[in-house]
């Protein structure tokens, strides 16, 4: 290295002079860490983008849960319900054989005066055959083509004002259908609503906020309410999104 802080780089060739070159010691320094650096850069980069991804994915983990337990916590409200109606009715064949089904090693522990059977009448054989089956109302369809998030449900002057963030989960192709909203009664009765205008329809690439103002089908009270399924449509009438969301309490 000379003394005014060079570096002098000979090069011998076969039949040829000989080549001199002076590179300043700053130069070199730089050629020299220039690659380390630039490789420590790409480790950091690697590193901050597999922390986002396990991120991601501890998130999604969460929410599918979070779903799955208030499903279970809406079939447990349901069910219920389903009892307490059962022991309002005061039928004695239908309290025994609820009452006997907590004890089924001894099934005729509690009995029935028999003055107090009798023989189901002719509506109620009817009201039992058209008997709802919940398991198809509160049933959950998620086919991970559409998400919905941040429903709002308010009941305000005999409507229904509905409000929903619309995504597409698969954003490489278009998602276009609509959606369908019915209210769930206390007792499993289903009532469609529809819109004054055409406020469920969509075609998105990635998101769209839905809000809609349904008008309350007639004799429907509030406290008669459970909450709203909402079913998201493909254009063939397939559903690809099903849930039931229980009703804010005031």
């Amino acid at each position: 290295m000379a003394g005014s802080g060079r570096i002098d780089i000979l090069i011998l060739r076969d039949a040829a002079g000989v080549g001199r070159y002076r590179l300043p010691v700053w130069l070199a320094r730089t050629l020299v860490l220039m690659p380390l650096a630039l490789l420590l850069l790409f480790g950091a980069a690697v590193a901050v983008a597999y922390h986002l991804y396990q991120g991601n994915r501890d998130d999604a983990a969460r929410t599918a849960a979070l779903r799955q337990e208030i499903d279970a916590a809406g079939e447990s409200l349901m069910r219920l319900e389903n009892i307490e109606r059962t022991l309002r009715s005061k039928d004695a064949t239908e309290v025994e054989t609820l009452l006997g089904s907590y004890n089924p090693d001894k099934p005729d522990w509690f009995k029935v005066r028999s003055e107090d059977r009798k023989e189901p009448s002719q509506p109620a054989v009817e009201a039992a055959k058209d008997r709802v089956d919940l398991s198809k109302i509160l049933a959950r369809v998620d086919a991970s083509q559409a998400g919905v998030d941040n429903l709002k449900l308010k009941i305000d002057n005999k409507r229904l004002n509905l409000g929903f963030d619309l995504s597409n989960v698969t954003p490489q192709t278009g998602l276009v259908g609509k959606a369908e909203a019915s209210l769930v009664g206390n007792d499993g009765t289903l009532w469609p609503l529809k819109p004054d205008k055409d406020e469920l329809s969509f075609q998105i690439q990635r998101f769209k906020q839905i809000a809609a103002s349904l008008p309350l089908p007639a004799k429907i009270e509030p406290r008669d309410i459970y909450g709203l399924r909402l079913v998201i449509l493909d254009p063939s009438g397939k559903p690809i999104f099903a849930q039931v969301y229980p009703l804010p309490k005031d």
